[in-house]
């Protein structure tokens, strides 16, 4: 008998494990087992110069010399630390460890082999010195597919890791990233920062997957915009069902021309002319693979946010209605297809299909895989009572993404598509041809229309009628896609770059929205569906063209290579190699690629977007080293060459500045300051301005007995200035009266204390600390004041509309309650059904109260 730790990706992952086994703890089998969890991953990669020989730190330290890159993967050791807000997960696992013999990896497949490094790596960083079972097992998690990995799990230990194939991949793509990801986001940003380009004061972020897409969107941008149209024009054939004939093209062919009068002296040539009917053949178009996260992206790409799509299909996921979101699958095997058959009428009439349509229930070939994956992404056999249902609990994105995912699934239960083929031409003018499908059966279609996949949508058509007439046809030579999340995706499609959730989440960080990426720079914005680069993303564009890591070929080679050290994990320091001749090659094109930032029409015009720091550099005389403060002080002073000079002589500068309307005098110099990364919590040093400013006759400070903290506050409140015994009042935390006037002149009574307090100057907010007021007294003579169902206490007039409420009515508005209401008005009297309204707004204020509406 051994004693398990299971150890779950994430919480609503170890409750289903609890909820198939017995418990967060049990016997299983004749073993017993107690189940933790992480929450994603819990340890990140140290900076590389926390990760190598003492002797190496200053050069991997080093932003600045573009000499030291590439660095030499074999220099660092590869450690890792807790990420900050994941010590309690740790903190849990470490103290459920003493006493169990096993620990079981039970975290999510990925076939990147990122399950796999989560969990391995808690494992590692723990000290865990006996045997490791790592259990695969389907996405959807059901109890079947875990006590069927429980039975069967690939047993190790931390000695033998090097030789876990899928762990060995996923280290090697971590390390990939890493050592790519971090040297060329360096390089980058210091060849910006060289060029005058500060990127917010912000590091410039290079990545595999991203920097294509940033690239993308802006090479497909200027194009669109560097398009000239050039018109041409010909003579075509049209019926009278709308189908067109017309010849084959080839270059220099004398019957296109550029202006249109020539085209009209050609027509004259051509008349009515009977269609003859080459071939009928009927042609069938079996049902579409499976939809994944991405296919979704594309059909509500006008919809809903890249975010929202994922965000949503997770709580979904996690709720097991829908199947594992990030799967590179699009088919699945003969088991899951015999288990979610059954279930199929039913999926049918929540999404209001009619099971009629479903009479292919053999599986086709194009949708079975024999891997044990996990499949594509489809409904599970937990199938919710309604529509409603999952409206109610996911929104109406959770409604869309099941709608269509549930279509996609039962199409494949649909037969083929039917259409004929229909190929003509002109009796005399047999050049002039034609070939249309004209659908017959939509069978499958009518569940779901692949063509919502398509950036152009195919028209429906219909047969060929028994003439067509000549016309002048104007066309031009094709403009260059618009960069849409469809057209985004299905070049990432073509490149086979990442999982459907994957490219979905990495859209979603480069245009920094969602709660994991509220710190993130944007690289691209949509605007009408179209999306664009913004300041940073043009940085990134210029500076990235013609790099491997703005091609979708290094991520194809390193797929390649990865899988190649699965089969082998002895092949693991391929990656090193690979990554180093990257770094070389895009280093190079960076340099050269630098000086064309300023020369950039895109970057120029984003500019403002950049809100580029202005720095000045020079050799400061305190320790003879180059410094590159800001030319504008913090206090808003923008200094000039002469101010500059004396600074980096060690001088002191005197300038006079205008703060809230008040002229003061500050005298500012360089000097070393100390400066915490809130990223990492460490302590950075620079050279930097210090300001010294005048005495402050406009506060006073003091310690605030009730916090025992020393704090600043203005000495006068409605013109009313405080005196002394006053301002030891309101440090005690007390409350003051006193007599104060209003911006119209007006004297009224002040009664309030000493409170912290926050205004908003520009987009930064501002905390200070002031006397605050207490609320003036509401006028029971004129307003009504009760006690809402939530607790608080609201006013509103007694009288609304001329009419005055009745006890009754006050009871009801108290209660939240819905009621209809007799009002007199000029022309009789009218009803109203009145809704209280806590949060009612008016010209961006909120108040208490009423939603209205008429009612006969």
């Amino acid at each position: 008998m051994m004693k398990l730790l299971i150890l779950n990706e994430k919480k609503s992952q170890a409750e289903k494990f609890a909820d198939y086994l017995g418990g967060m703890s049990g016997d299983f089998e004749g073993n017993q087992y107690d189940i933790v969890y992480a929450a994603g991953h819990l340890l990140q990669l140290k900076s590389p110069n926390e990760m190598v020989d003492k002797s190496l730190v200053e050069k991997y330290s080093d932003w600045k010399n573009l000499d030291n890159f590439p660095w030499n993967a074999t220099d660092i050791n590869w450690q890792k630390y807790v990420s900050p807000g994941k010590e309690k997960y740790i903190k849990n696992i470490r103290n459920a460890i003493p006493g169990h013999d096993v620990i079981v990896i039970a975290t999510d497949n990925d076939p990147s082999g990122e399950g796999d490094v989560l969990g391995w790596e808690i494992a590692e960083y723990l000290g865990w010195n006996k045997a490791i079972w790592r259990i695969r097992f389907k996405g959807d998690d059901s109890a079947n597919y875990v006590i069927d990995a429980l039975h069967k799990p690939e047993k190790a230990n931390l000695s033998t890791q090097d030789t876990q194939g899928m762990l060995v991949k996923g280290k090697s793509r971590q390390k990939f990233d890493f050592l790519t990801g971090l040297e060329e986001s360096r390089i980058a940003t210091n060849l910006a920062r060289q060029e005058g380009f500060y990127n917010k004061g912000k590091a410039i972020s290079i990545g595999r997957l991203q920097t294509y897409i940033t690239c993308l969107v802006d090479s497909q941008n200027k194009a669109r915009t560097n398009y000239v149209k050039k018109p041409f024009y010909e003579v075509r054939y049209k019926d009278a069902n709308g189908n067109v004939f017309k010849r084959n093209y080839q270059e220099g062919d004398s019957w296109r021309f550029d202006n249109e009068l020539s085209a009209k002296k050609d027509l004259n040539d051509y008349s009515t002319d009977q269609i003859v009917i080459d071939s009928t053949e009927d042609k069938r178009k079996q049902p579409p693979k499976l939809v994944n996260l991405a296919d979704l992206g594309k059909i509500f790409q006008s919809k809903y946010t890249t975010d929202q799509i994922t965000s949503t299909y997770q709580k979904m996921y996690d709720d097991k209605i829908v199947s594992y979101p990030r799967t590179e699958d699009n088919a699945i095997t003969i088991d899951d297809f015999n288990e979610l058959l059954p279930y199929a009428d039913k999926i049918a009439r929540v999404v209001g299909i009619d099971p009629e349509l479903l009479t292919h229930r053999e599986p086709r070939k194009k949708f079975i895989i024999k891997s044990e994956d996990h499949g594509a992404n489809r409904p599970t056999k937990l199938v919710p009572k309604s529509i409603e249902e999952v409206t109610s609990k996911y929104g109406e994105c959770g409604k869309d993404i099941y709608l269509q995912l549930a279509k996609s699934y039962l199409a494949m239960l649909a037969e083929d598509y039917v259409y004929t083929q229909i190929k003509a031409h002109l009796a005399n003018h047999s050049e002039f041809i034609s070939t249309i499908n004209v659908p017959k059966e939509q069978n499958y279609k009518l569940i779901f229309d692949d063509e919502s996949l398509k950036e152009d949508k195919a028209e429906v058509t219909k047969s060929f009628s028994d003439e067509a007439n000549p016309l002048v046809y104007q066309g031009s030579n094709t403009p260059p896609a618009k960069p849409t999340l469809t057209f985004i995706l299905n070049n990432l499609d073509k490149w086979n770059l990442g999982t459907g959730a994957t490219k979905m989440q990495t859209i979603s960080k480069l245009q920094a929205i969602g709660n994991e990426n509220k710190k993130v720079i944007p690289q691209i914005k949509v605007t009408k569906g179209i999306f664009h680069v913004t300041g940073t993303g043009a940085l990134v564009a210029c500076l990235a063209k013609d790099t491997y890591l703005s091609s979708g070929k290094i991520t194809k080679r390193l797929q390649d290579i990865l899988n190649e050290i699965k089969d082998d994990p002895a092949k693991q320091d391929m990656v090193y190699s690979v990554a180093a001749k990257t770094i070389e090659h895009d280093k190079a094109i960076m340099i050269k690629n630098a000086p064309l930032l300023k020369q950039d029409d895109q970057v120029n015009k984003l500019a403002g977007d950049l809100k580029a720091i202005e720095r000045f550099s020079g050799i400061f005389v305190k320790n003879n080293e180059t410094v590159n403060p800001p030319i504008t002080i913090f206090d808003g002073h923008k200094t000039n060459s002469e101010e500059q000079q004396k600074a980096l002589a060690g001088e002191k500068i005197t300038y006079l500045s205008n703060k809230f309307g008040k002229e003061e005098k500050h005298i500012a110099y360089l000097a070393e300051q100390t400066y915490k990364n809130k990223k990492t919590g460490k302590e950075v040093t620079r050279i930097s301005w210090k300001v010294e400013f005048p005495q402050d006759t406009d506060h006073v400070e003091g310690i605030y007995l009730p916090l025992n903290q020393k704090i600043k506050f203005k000495k006068e409140y409605g013109q009313h200035a405080f005196t002394e015994e006053e301002i030891i009042t309101l440090l005690a935390g007390k409350e003051l009266s006193f007599e104060a006037t209003d911006k119209q002149g007006k004297s009224y009574t002040a009664t309030g204390k000493l409170a912290e307090q926050e205004f908003k100057e520009g987009q930064r907010k501002v905390k200070f600390w002031g006397f605050k007021p207490n609320s003036r007294p509401v006028d029971t003579s004129v307003y009504e004041v009760i006690t809402y169902k939530d607790g608080k206490e609201y006013h509103f007039k007694k009288i609304y509309r001329n009419h005055r409420w009745t006890p009754e009515e006050l009871k009801k508005i108290a209660a939240g309650k819905k009621q209809i209401v007799a009002f007199n008005g000029q022309k009789g009297t009218y009803r109203l059904e009145i809704k209280p309204n806590p949060k009612k707004k008016f010209k961006g204020k909120t108040f208490f109260g009423f939603d209205e509406k008429f009612v006969k």
